[in-house]
C-alpha cells in the first residue's frame, strides 16, 4: 500500500514553525513533500533536519519549470514557490497543503483536494500526535506571528481546545 503524499507550500512550514509544532508534523501517518522552490524559500529552516524528519523534496522537470511564469500570471501574483506546488499537485493529483487564498481557490477550481494548517492541527489531534492544549497554544502562537486564518474556524477551534 502506498502512503498518501501531501504537497505543502511555504506558509504551512512557517505557520507550523511559529506554532512550535514543526517536528510533530512528521508523526502523522502520511508523507509531506514540497518542491525545491519551496525549500529555497525556507531560509530560516534547517533543511537537512526537515529531510531527516521525512520531508520529500521534489524537483519539477524543465517543461513544468518553464510553465511557472504563465502560472504566476494566471494565479494573480502568487510566488514561484506557490505555483510550483500547484503545478506538482496538478501533475500528480496529490492533495495540496496551503494557506494562500488565491492558490486554494485556483486549486479547488481545478479539482484538486486542498487543506490548510487548521486541517493539519485537526489531523495531529485525531492521530494523537498533540494534545488539545498543544493545538490551542500552537494556534495562538501562529496568530501572534501574523498567520491569516479564517476567523470563525479559529474561534471554534480555540473554544474547543481550551475547554
Amino acid at each position: 500500500m502506498n502512503e498518501q503524499v501531501y504537497i505543502s507550500d511555504t506558509n504551512i512550514w512557517i505557520d507550523l514553525q511559529n506554532a512550535g509544532l514543526l517536528d510533530k508534523l512528521f508523526n502523522l501517518p502520511f508523507l509531506i513533500s514540497c518542491t525545491d522552490f519551496v525549500l529555497n524559500e525556507l531560509t530560516g529552516f534547517d533543511h537537512q533536519h526537515l529531510i531527516d524528519m521525512g520531508l520529500v523534496i521534489e524537483a519539477l522537470d524543465e517543461q513544468a519549470t518553464a510553465s511557472l511564469i504563465g502560472l504566476m500570471r494566471s494565479h494573480n501574483n502568487s510566488s514561484v514557490a506557490d505555483v510550483s506546488c500547484f503545478q506538482l499537485a496538478s501533475e500528480t493529483g496529490r492533495p495540496l497543503l496551503t494557506g494562500d487564498r488565491r492558490l486554494r481557490i485556483q486549486a479547488q477550481s481545478n479539482g484538486l483536494q486542498v487543506h490548510g494548517v487548521l486541517w493539519l492541527l485537526d489531523q495531529m489531534l485525531a492521530h494523537q500526535v498533540i494534545t488539545a492544549h498543544e493545538a490551542g497554544v500552537g494556534l495562538q502562537n501562529m496568530l501572534a506571528c501574523g498567520a491569516r486564518l479564517p476567523v470563525e474556524e479559529v474561534r471554534r477551534r480555540l473554544a474547543l481546545w481550551s475547554s
